[in-house]
């Protein structure tokens, strides 16, 4: 089976062998003949619609490196018979590490603090922090990760909630979470992360609305996807928020030093790196070579 690897990174190569390549699908040149290609794996940074699989006629298989499928046309490539593999789990309690990291970060003034330390100052004073232990944490969509990260607060010693369509009764009375709808979850929790899919269902869940019902001063995390915050609305109602921990941006391809959310002193962001770990890196490669391998038979 003949197979190019895209948007493959320095970390990811020294795992995965045969022909890789940094570049998206995007950045491909349509020139070249890719016939006898029968299988590709992506991520997230390419989009895989009828532009960008067109030059690759006798596709079999496609294997995206990621849970989420959003970034592929799903329709088109049933159309075209070629079979979507996604690696399912590669390690959820890397992303519910980050979860915290981008949590602790803000509770604990780890960053606000850097600019009087480096200047020469070292003071506890105008730093006070906010303690994880009693605290509410409304945890949106229960699947692995948001389970990873309910597994982790109860070690805090917090109180959880949670909203998800479909509801995991079992892990409920395991872990100790009562789920709750979503209105609900903002109005309670002291601190909200997001764990849910990109659907049409999803899209701006964290909407204007949503965020009018939170108490002052919610601390808000997302790893998931960007596109579930309006980020209009999140703008527009930044001073609400204690904090914000965001992984995932909405449009994040187009992101620039302009932002919106840049000029906050209130928000951090990461550049898409809650996934990427020493640990998910090899776990993502061997999961990408089984997949190819299953195919194959």
């Amino acid at each position: 089976m003949n197979i190019i690897h895209f948007d493959v990174d320095a970390e990811l190569q020294k795992h995965l062998k045969g022909n890789t390549r940094p570049t998206s699908l995007q950045a491909i040149d349509a020139s070249q003949d890719y016939s006898n290609i029968d299988a590709i794996s992506i991520k997230s940074g390419s989009t895989a619609d009828q532009e960008s699989l067109g030059p690759f006629p006798h596709l079999k298989l496609l294997v995206t490196r990621t849970v989420g499928t959003d970034h592929i046309d799903m329709d088109y490539c049933k159309v075209k018979g070629i079979e979507v593999k996604n690696i399912v789990d590669y390690g959820a309690f890397n992303i519910a590490e980050h979860v915290f990291a981008l949590l602790l970060s803000g509770t604990r003034n780890i960053l606000a603090t850097q600019p009087e330390i480096r200047s020469g100052t070292f003071t506890y004073k105008g730093h006070l922090g906010v303690a994880l232990k009693g605290k509410t944490l409304g945890v949106v969509g229960t699947g692995r990760i948001g389970l990873e990260v309910i597994k982790l607060a109860n070690a805090f010693g917090m109180t959880i909630i949670a909203y998800d369509v479909y509801k995991n009764e079992e892990a409920c009375q395991e872990l100790g979470y009562e789920y709750v709808e979503l209105e609900d979850l903002a109005k309670r929790s002291d601190i909200i992360t997001l764990h849910a899919p990109l659907l049409e269902s999803t899209r701006h869940m964290i909407n204007a609305s949503i965020i009018e019902s939170m108490k002052e001063g919610v601390i808000l995390i997302n790893t998931a996807r960007g596109e579930l915050i309006d980020t209009e609305a999140l703008t527009k109602n930044i001073e609400k928020f204690r904090w914000v921990g965001l992984d995932v941006l909405e449009g994040e391809k187009e992101f620039s030093k302009d932002h919106p959310l840049l000029k906050f002193e209130n928000v951090v962001i990461t550049p898409h790196i809650a996934f990427y770990s020493d640990a998910s890196v090899k776990k993502i490669a061997e999961e990408t070579i089984r997949i190819i391998g299953k195919y194959e038979g």
